[in-house]
């Protein structure tokens, strides 16, 4: 049968846009066998300095303690993501710790502790303890591919066990419940994570619903859309949760209207008691 020119072209170009469209969604393409990984001394390092900031404060101020987690080395995005939220909430002028893993695409050099199970529950176990003797914040990040109920773990093109919603909620429920603790998921089907995690007292914001796509993650993309939406219209000291939540969800669909996308439908659960609670006062525990 033959094929003009003309048609051969349409279908390259068709072929394409297919694969730049699937590579911008955030869904998990697992490479190789999975693996355990096991924690670093760069990830002491981190966790003692923020352990001797906290006891020089004798609780005498609240410490806002972030944890990112950059889960897949496919994309720059997610550690973008991790970085930028970083920065932003070094804005929000109050002591801070920041405690990162990250698994980098391979053409970047390692700056963290990997971003593995291990490691990850080693953060948690650290920081449960500290919302027991110290007046902490914990905004926790986590960026990746995602499939439902899992968050995708890769490590220079290895795939390792994904985190699942059993798991979160296990590592947060070391968490103090009267500790202020906000959970941000970016990746695909992330909603999936809702009826674990939601709590009466943990805000969660997840960038697609259940059964949904998000979008923003080919290789080199500079961050995930929710992400990058939260930075522009949400992340802000007077806004509320609510507000920042609906502000990024319209931000969101706009993006994915004007490219005629499946709409990743944000998800979110916010206690009713912080709901209208402007970031300012519920980041340094000032009750509503």
């Amino acid at each position: 049968m033959r094929i003009s020119k003309f048609s051969a072209h349409y279908a390259a170009l068709i072929f394409t846009l297919a694969w730049a469209l699937l590579l911008s969604a955030c869904a998990s393409m697992p490479q190789g066998k999975p693996d355990q990984g096991t924690p670093v001394a760069s990830l002491q390092a981190q966790l003692d300095q923020a352990q001797e900031a906290l006891a020089k404060t004798a609780g005498s101020e609240r410490t806002l303690v972030f944890v990112g987690a950059a889960l897949n080395s496919q994309s720059t995005a997610f550690q973008s993501d991790v970085l930028a939220v970083q920065k932003r909430l070094v804005g929000f002028d109050m002591p801070m710790q920041s405690l990162i893993v990250s698994n980098p695409p391979a053409d970047l050099a390692a700056r963290f502790p990997a971003a593995t199970q291990q490691n990850l529950s080693e953060v948690f176990s650290r920081v449960g303890a500290w919302s027991d003797k110290y007046p902490i914040t914990v905004v926790v990040l986590m960026s990746s591919h995602g499939n439902l109920d899992q968050l995708a773990i890769e490590i220079a093109g290895q795939a390792y066990p994904p985190i699942r919603s059993a798991t979160l909620n296990a590592w947060l429920r070391r968490i103090n419940p009267a500790t202020p603790t906000v959970v941000l998921l970016s990746a695909c089907y992330s909603g999936s994570f809702v009826p674990a995690l939601a709590d009466g007292y943990r805000m969660l914001l997840t960038a697609s619903a259940a059964d949904r796509s998000s979008f923003g993650c080919s290789p080199k993309s500079t961050n995930t859309w929710f992400i990058e939406s939260l930075l522009e219209q949400g992340l802000k000291p007077e806004l509320s949760w609510s507000e920042a939540f609906e502000r990024t969800s319209q931000r969101v669909a706009a993006k994915e209207q004007a490219l005629k996308l499946l709409p990743s439908l944000p998800q979110a659960s916010i206690p009713k008691a912080w709901a209208n609670a402007p970031l300012a006062d519920w980041l340094r525990g000032i009750k509503p």
